[in-house]
């Protein structure tokens, strides 16, 4: 329940015209296009390790700059085949969370313990949260426009 909180997992709906292999060479590309290594590759998965600080300053505008390690998979359903991804963005979860600490810490050190957690909280709030949200916008549409509608 709690990695909730630094996964997105999601899927894609593939059409019958891409095979699986040229499906996951486009999620490979993609993945380049992102600054994220492919570290595994297998006939139905591609897999990337990229941790946070290897990838932080390259790009901030990248959907998935968040993210510091991810699987991307193809698996058949009732309707068809559907590429799934589920991305972890624990190193981004927990350097946003030590720079709430450090809001925190400021405050509580002036005197102020109750505003310390207000602007803690809010700091978290916004760098954490605002990256996510993004990337629950974005991501989907990435691997849609980046392997399904080429």
């Amino acid at each position: 329940m709690v990695q909730l909180l630094w996964h997105l997992r999601g899927t894609v709906r593939l059409d019958g015209s891409v095979s699986n292999g040229t499906a996951l060479d486009r999620v490979e590309e993609l993945l380049k296009r992102q600054h994220k290594p492919v570290s595994e590759r297998g006939p139905e998965h591609v897999a990337f390790n990229a941790p946070l600080w290897t990838t932080m300053f390259i790009g901030n505008w990248l959907a998935m700059v968040i993210y510091d390690r991810g699987r991307i998979w193809i698996e058949k359903d009732v309707r068809g085949r559907v590429l799934r991804y589920d991305l972890r963005s624990l190193h981004g979860f927990v350097f946003c969370l030590g720079a709430a600490g450090l809001f925190f810490t400021f405050d509580a050190v002036a005197g102020d313990v109750l505003e310390g957690l207000r602007t803690g909280s809010l700091a978290f709030a916004w760098l954490y949260g605002m990256n996510i949200l993004l990337a629950v916008v974005r991501v989907p549409g990435l691997f849609r426009r980046g392997v399904v509608e080429r």
